[in-house]
């Protein structure tokens, strides 16, 4: 005995030794068999393989993997390999057959990969399976009902049996191999049903004739074995199934009367019917122990359903032209719907609790009206604008574009000073003229009015998130924000923001201010929001006006130059700079300090300054050209040299070529 796994045709593993495995036979026709192996890892059982054993095929449907102390354990599922005519590639539209039972099995497994075996039936057979898409191994479980008979396997073979098992009955209680017992008699479906686990196998099969003696529960009956599980390498622990056998799928009767065919369906607790006339009227009834299910149809395709539970029960009616009523009711509550093909909608929805109806149209118009034990709520929609009313107990409250009332009205509440409270979410008006309005709190969302007008306004406290009015006039506004696109100081624009782009002193000329003061004890800022140091400061307490980072600004630029520059001292350079000082009796130009490593230069060699002019150069005036012995001059474009040493018993001819050396003479 063992079990041999395919990939296909090709033989991959073969087990002679499980770690447990269960197989289960029924007369339904359902054989599975399960197993777990110790398996190579080089060499898994995948899904889609093929499983044999003792002469059967399974098809293998799950595989879990898993590892147990180190060792790897896969636990396979498997079908058998007939249930792939299940499969959609298999399904048929009808099948109509008239004849004997085995010609119409090899009618029906043509195409597959299956083949007829056995037939025991041989009397004639008609059958006729019209229903549409047609399940291939329903068909072929329909097709050996109606023959009387009873399928069984040989590998790819199909048998149909007239009675599988052993027709000896056999006293399947002998008292010694019997572990467990248990009984089910139902009245309401007439069913009696035992399953039986006995110690070991005995020489059984599904099907096999049996009498079951039983004192203790009272049982003595004959009846089949209509199923068996045990564990094919180990045939101990078995579990008996015995019963009456009942085809686990619709048994089906169909006749044909002059232009009328009815089709009767009953088995396995579901019962249906359907009756349908030449024209195509028709009408199916469906009948579970749990739900009923009618539909009648006309040729037009006028149709009334309905459904029933044991939870409530639903109700269609629809035409043609698609007008549709709905009808639903459970212990929990109660729904109508009725709509008609323009999309005109009417509704009515009620419980314990609430009654709600609705009604819209296509173009979106809506009312409704919401009951409760506390309230009473409508609201009514049309298009963008809509109208709610809400009735409480203790309150009214409406909501509308307009609210038009006519006639003399009274608010006996507001009649004495200090009850008042007005707090609304939106207050809209063109015009609010007041010689006094005095109110403890006045809260709203909104606020609108063409016109705020008033002698005296006292409030104590006005929280508003939104006030919209052509004027307001007030001695004093405390907010925490105000949004505005244009401010005005008098009749002038002195803040305007266009595209980006704010103006501040007029956005035009008719618009401009004399004076714009910007003052602050500190320091006044000019930045971008690109960059912390690419800003302008204003320092009042340092007197100075300075760029927030070291060499990010010029004064001034080669197409954009300043005219003039007054000023009373001037520093340039930083570590080492040069001084232009013009208060009180010192004029100077000079370098802060001396420093022969960063010394300054007026003018160079390559860019020398082409003229030099002076008011006074007078004896009482010192010049002095250079500062030491070493230090180089030059007139008239002579290259600058050192000071010369002059003998002074030199001649005149020695004086002059010094002096030329100096450029001074030619």
């Amino acid at each position: 005995m063992k079990i041999e796994i395919y990939n296909e045709s090709i033989l991959i593993q073969s087990f002679n030794k499980v770690l447990s495995a269960t197989l289960s036979d029924h007369l339904s026709g359902e054989r599975t068999l399960e197993f777990s192996v110790i398996t190579p890892r080089s060499q898994p059982i995948s899904t889609g393989m093929i499983a044999k054993h003792e002469g059967q095929y399974y098809s293998i449907v799950r595989v879990a993997r898993g590892m147990t102390n180190g060792i790897p354990v896969s636990s396979v599922s498997c079908e058998h390999i007939s249930y792939v005519l299940n499969n959609e590639e298999y399904n048929l539209v009808t099948f109509v057959f008239e004849g004997y039972p085995a010609a119409g099995l090899a009618q029906l497994l043509t195409g597959t990969p299956f083949s007829v075996g056995v037939v025991e039936p041989v009397s004639t057979v008609e059958v006729a399976f019209t229903e549409g898409t047609l399940n291939r191994r329903n068909a072929v479980m329909r097709l050996i009902d109606a023959c009387g008979g009873e399928i069984e396997y040989d590998g790819y073979r199909i048998n149909i049996r007239s009675h599988r098992g052993s027709t000896t009955r056999r006293l399947l209680m002998d008292g010694e191999n019997v572990t467990d017992v248990s009984a089910i008699l139902d009245s309401r479906e007439l069913v009696e049903a035992y399953e039986i686990s006995l110690f070991k196998m005995a020489d059984l099969s599904a099907g096999d004739e049996v009498n079951i003696t039983f004192t203790p529960l009272g049982i003595n009956v004959d009846t089949r074995i209509i199923g068996i599980s045990y564990n094919p390498f180990y045939r101990y622990t078995v579990r008996v199934e015995v019963g009456d056998y009942v085809p686990n799928l619709l048994a089906s009767t169909a006749t044909r009367l002059d232009k009328i065919r009815q089709e009767f369906r009953a088995a396995d607790g579901q019962m249906s019917s359907r009756i349908e006339d030449a024209e195509g009227n028709l009408s199916e009834l469906s009948q579970t122990v749990s739900s009923f299910d009618l539909r009648i149809q006309s040729a037009e395709d006028d149709m009334a359903e309905l459904s029933l539970t044991v939870g409530g029960f639903d109700v269609r009616i629809t035409n043609a032209e698609g007008s549709v009523a709905q009808l639903s009711l459970t212990v929990s509550g109660f729904e109508t719907r009725i709509s008609n093909a323009e999309g005109n909608i009417s509704t009515i929805s009620q419980n314990v609790s609430s009654i709600t109806t609705r009604v819209s149209t296509a173009e979106g118009n809506i009312s409704t009206v919401t009951q409760t034990a506390n309230k009473v709520e409508w609201l009514i929609k049309s298009g963008t604008s809509a109208s709610n009313f809400l009735l409480t107990d203790r309150t009214i409250s409406l909501v509308a574009n307009t609210i038009d009332l006519s006639g003399f009205v009274t608010f006996s509440n507001l009649s004495t000073s200090g009850q008042t409270t007005i707090n609304g979410g939106n207050i809209t008006t063109g015009a609010i003229n007041a010689g006094l309005i005095t109110t403890g709190s006045m809260s709203a969302d909104r606020i609108s009015s063409g016109t705020l007008d008033a002698s005296k306004v006292t409030v104590t406290k006005l929280n508003a998130s939104n006030i919209t009015t052509g004027t307001l006039s007030a001695d004093r506004i405390d907010v925490s924000d105000i949004k505005i696109s244009r401010l005005y100081i008098g009749t002038k624009v002195a803040i305007d923001s266009q595209s980006n782009t704010i103006y501040v002193g007029g956005d035009n000329s008719s618009n401009s201010f004399t004076n714009l003061y910007l003052k602050a004890s500190s320091a006044i800022n000019f930045s971008s929001w690109s960059s912390a140091y690419d800003g302008l400061t204003i320092d009042m307490s340092g007197k100075t006006v300075r760029p927030n980072q070291d060499n990010y600004f010029s004064l001034g630029t080669g197409a954009y130059s300043f005219k003039e520059m007054f000023a009373y001292a001037a520093t340039i350079g930083d570590s080492y700079p040069i001084i232009i000082n013009v208060s009180g009796s010192q004029r100077q130009l000079r370098p802060r300090t001396t420093n022969t490593s960063y010394p300054w230069y007026l003018g160079n060699s390559a860019n020398p300054f082409s003229y030099g002019y002076f008011s006074n150069l007078y004896a009482q005036l010192q010049v002095q050209l250079g500062t030491s012995t070493s230090a180089k001059v030059g007139f008239f474009g002579t290259t600058p040299v050192a000071q010369k040493t002059v003998a002074s018993s030199a001649t005149v001819a020695t004086l002059i070529t010094a002096l030329k050396g100096y450029g001074l003479i030619a």
